[in-house]
């Protein structure tokens, strides 16, 4: 299955002109039904839109189906990546989706031969794939987004665990140990590294 875009109105034969494009259309009711908790986010929702409606602001494109041309201009100015009218052409809406999902799409992150794809939740190292728990990518990806950085332990709780106080346990030493086994046992060179008495570091040297 191809990247999904989760949609919450039916139209004849889109899910075929997605499906040629690489895409997997998922009606609203069973997005998350088969789902790993660290499973990718969709690559777009297909949203039901009229008056009074407020789009979700996710992150992700969110692109109106409205009743009429008339309130195409009105989605677009509460914050729709794109919008159409109904009726409309599957594989015109098709092509509109694509463009949306490559133009918001975040690009992969790479250091060294560490390559993290945030769309697929994907992370390989030296064309290896680094098979990670959610909480393991959430610490990766926060480090990988601030190359060069250390970053504390105290930021690395507020930022995956939302906690704000310390706790008080080796949480964060425990699962950066367990990152670290993956990322980078086997490998020529370390990438996490631990500052001591500061907190982590993710880079090449």
């Amino acid at each position: 299955m191809g990247q999904r875009i989760i949609t919450e109105i039916e139209i004849p034969a889109l899910a075929e002109a997605m499906l040629a494009r690489g895409y997997a259309l998922v009606p609203v009711g069973f997005a998350s039904a088969d789902e790993a908790p660290d499973s990718s986010l969709p690559a777009a929702i297909l949203r039901k839109w009229g008056p009074g409606i407020t789009l979700r602001g996710t992150g992700i494109p969110e692109i109106a189906v409205t009743p009429c041309a008339a309130a195409v201009a009105a989605a677009l100015d509460a914050g729709a990546a794109d919008a159409v009218a109904v009726p409309v052409d599957a594989h015109e809406l098709a092509a509109r989706l694509d463009a949306r999902i490559r133009h918001h799409a975040p690009h992969p992150i790479v250091i060294g031969d560490l390559r993290i794809d945030p769309v697929r939740r994907h992370v390989t190292r030296a064309d290896h794939t680094i098979p990670l728990l959610p909480r393991e990518y959430a610490l990766l990806l926060h480090l990988a987004e601030r190359r060069g950085e250390c970053v504390s332990r105290r930021a690395l709780l507020a930022a995956v665990w939302q906690l704000r106080f310390d706790p008080g346990t080796n949480v964060v030493a425990v699962h950066m140990s367990k990152l670290r086994a993956k990322l980078d046992r086997g490998f020529a060179f370390p990438l996490l590294h631990t500052v001591k008495g500061v907190g982590y570091r993710l880079d090449t040297d």
